[in-house]
């Protein structure tokens, strides 16, 4: 072989072959939906347009619950069993790619041998320099390395994403944990409730004005009210443990929450639906999973190909034996090995099919995300119209029962009314208080649940995520 063909080998190893390009967002899109699926221009439900913003923690303008929700972040036990993942995947990245890198190695040895006869003890030394290097020609490294690469951006995605649903999961747990104080407080005002009416049926039952009837509906009125503030209690300290395990905090149910729930923040613009496939990190992380699939069927797909490995090494070996022969003792080596797959009992060919079922399965899970991630925001959507609907009407039913039991005691006082349609009205009232606060909280959550569905980020962070068509090298 002339210098210039072996020159011309040499750096064909060396430049290797390509990797095939891989499939654009579009094209991995419409392998992961089925082809009835479109994408909307805009949401079913009525959304206004506009860029989703970060940072919606500001926009509840409620410190302690910013407060709170930078607490989760810091010391959350899952947040940071999802950081040590990270770390594990960016380490593996280095871990795979050092295979396309020479490896260079070191042996320092020394023996001594006793033959128990004239010879006596003889010593020997062992210093040996190697380098050994496999020639990525057809890129099978190359693609493996790929293949950790986008899967090391996945596992980053994924820790984005958990920290997302963090901070929401918090902020949604703070507000429950109010709704339930203030269910406490609503009981505690009950129980005072019935006890005045005990008190005044007990009067009038004095005067006999009223039969024992009226007193016993009085007093299993006001036992019920016991025992439903006790069960308030019992859910208040329930929230309060499960709050303080989301912040790392030992579950004593001591946190001191809010009295009252702040007023709902502003309309919030949702953008377009198609950019929720660059915004939404759990989105993206499914996306690179299908691009490491590719990799991986790309490597076992290489692997039926020749592998090259080129060897060197060095150095200075001494004993009794080449002294004896008076060898040099430095020596040389050099190696060039090819390995040919010919069979291996079906091996081969089932690594190819298992690779490619997986990047199947990577497609499916990726167009399931992107569902289910559609499915979320179109919901909350539609639920912020509603709730704000709903409130409304709770809230004037709220007001016409408090009047009809504030007229109703004075008919009952003036012996107008019954006690029966007293206690009636009274429950009725109670209700509609519970069921206002409830919808306080749920017209909160809800707000939540869709910054987090729109992907929009709790902190001042980058509401996009992803730019381009979603490939990568």
């Amino acid at each position: 072989m002339s210098a210039r063909a072996a020159f011309c080998v040499l750096l064909a190893a060396l430049a290797g072959c390509s990797l095939a390009k891989p499939p654009s967002r579009p094209e991995v899109l419409a392998g992961a939906l089925p082809a009835t699926t479109t994408i909307p221009s805009q949401w079913s439900s009525s959304a206004g347009p506009g860029d989703v913003a970060g940072d919606w923690l500001l926009s509840f303008d409620d410190p302690r619950l910013a407060a709170i929700v930078s607490e989760a972040v810091a010391n959350n036990l899952d947040l940071r069993q999802a950081a040590a993942r990270v770390a594990v995947a960016r380490e593996t990245v280095v871990v795979v790619g050092a295979k396309l890198l020479p490896q260079v190695g070191f042996r320092l040895g020394a023996a001594a041998t006793d033959d128990d006869g004239p010879g006596g003890v003889s010593t020997g030394t062992t210093a040996i320099i190697g380098v050994a290097w496999e020639p990525d020609i057809w890129g099978k490294l190359r693609a493996q390395r790929a293949a950790s690469q986008a899967a090391y951006e996945a596992t980053a995605l994924d820790f984005a994403w958990a920290r997302q649903s963090l901070a929401a999961t918090t902020a949604r747990a703070w507000y429950l944990a109010v709704e339930t104080r203030q269910l406490v407080s609503l009981a505690e005002q009950v129980v005072g409730i019935y006890s005045e009416l005990l008190e005044l049926v007990t009067v009038r039952r004095a005067a006999g004005k009223v039969t024992d009837l009226d007193v016993a509906e009085a007093g299993a009125s006001l036992n019920t009210a016991q025992s439903q503030l006790r069960a308030a209690k019992a859910r208040d300290s329930e929230v309060k443990r499960a709050l303080e395990l989301l912040l790392g905090r030992y579950p004593a149910a001591e946190i001191e929450v809010a009295e009252q729930f702040v007023p709902a923040p502003p309309p919030l613009s949702a953008g377009l639906p198609a950019s929720l496939l660059t915004r939404r990190p759990d989105v993206l992380a499914a996306e690179q999973a299908v691009l490491s699939a590719f990799r991986n069927e790309e490597a076992a797909r290489l692997a039926l190909l020749p592998s090259f490995s080129l060897g060197l090494g060095g150095g200075r070996l001494e004993n009794g034996i080449l002294s004896l022969f008076k060898l040099n003792p430095w020596l040389i080596r050099t190696a060039f090995d090819m390995t040919v797959p010919i069979y291996e009992g079906g091996a081969l060919s089932a690594r190819v099919k298992i690779a490619t079922a997986e990047q199947q399965g990577a497609v499916a899970a990726y167009g399931r995300t992107v569902l289910l991630a559609f499915g979320e925001a179109e919901t909350a959507l539609t639920n912020e119209g509603l709730l704000a609907q709903r409130l409304q009407f709770d809230q004037a039913a709220l007001r016409d029962r408090t009047e009809a039991v504030r007229i109703s005691r004075i008919q009952y006082t003036a012996g107008a009314t019954d006690l029966l349609s007293v206690l009636q009205l009274q429950a009725d009232q109670i209700a509609s208080q519970a069921a206002v606060i409830q919808l306080s909280n749920a017209q909160l959550g809800n707000r939540i649940q869709l910054h987090l569905a729109l992907g929009g980020s709790y902190d001042a962070g980058p509401a996009d995520l992803g730019e381009g068509d979603g490939s990568s090298e």
